[in-house]
């Protein structure tokens, strides 16, 4: 069994790991200029809340997730 605490650690090493991920892709991204339509809704979580989700579910069986 996974504690609490240890998901919490989890989701905080993900969530500073993602700030820094996603500093650097903006900083290094290639503008688009395409006049495609994009999607401005926000979201319902995070990209740390689901990296967290991914994480959890590989290190416990599937089944008891």
């Amino acid at each position: 069994m996974i504690s609490d605490d240890k998901i919490i650690e989890i989701f905080c090493s993900l969530d500073d790991f993602m700030k820094e991920f996603n500093s650097i892709l903006d900083k290094n991204n290639i503008s688009d200029s395409s006049t495609t339509k994009k999607r401005n809704r926000k979201f319902k979580m995070s990209k740390s809340e689901v990296m967290t989700i991914m994480v959890i579910f590989h290190l416990k069986s599937h089944r008891n997730l």
